[in-house]
């Protein structure tokens, strides 16, 4: 992949039952695209639904700053009595994870459906 293949960072919000899904796509490894999802969880948070799931389907790199992303989404989340489930997780992000034991701390399903129907259960 050439750096002109590279997407930047987007984001969408949608509702799917008892939690809002965040589909996350391209690179998330810098302090604007941290303030994009941090600013998007304060305004989601709260109006129905305080649980998350992480859509990381399309979501091509994270690097540390990322992961410290995803800790304090967990915290805010879990702070307003709901939970961050991660969702369609790609090899490279999950060794990530895996590598900073954060797996163990995060509930990671392999498909959104699959985290959906853990929060809706």
């Amino acid at each position: 992949m050439t750096v002109t293949e590279r997407l930047p960072f987007g984001l969408t919000v949608t509702e799917a039952g008892k939690c809002k899904v965040f589909h996350m796509k391209g690179r998330l490894m810098d302090q604007q695209q941290a303030d994009v999802l941090m600013e998007t969880l304060e305004k989601e948070l709260g109006t129905t639904h305080n649980t998350v799931v992480l859509d990381m389907g399309e979501l091509q790199y994270m690097n540390s700053m990322g992961l410290n992303i995803m800790i304090n989404v967990l915290t805010r989340t879990r702070n307003a009595g709901g939970d961050t489930l991660i969702a369609a997780i790609s090899h490279s992000v999950r060794q990530l994870f895996i590598v900073t034991k954060l797996d163990t701390v995060f509930t990671i399903t392999d498909s959104v459906d699959e985290a959906i129907a853990k929060v809706n259960a």
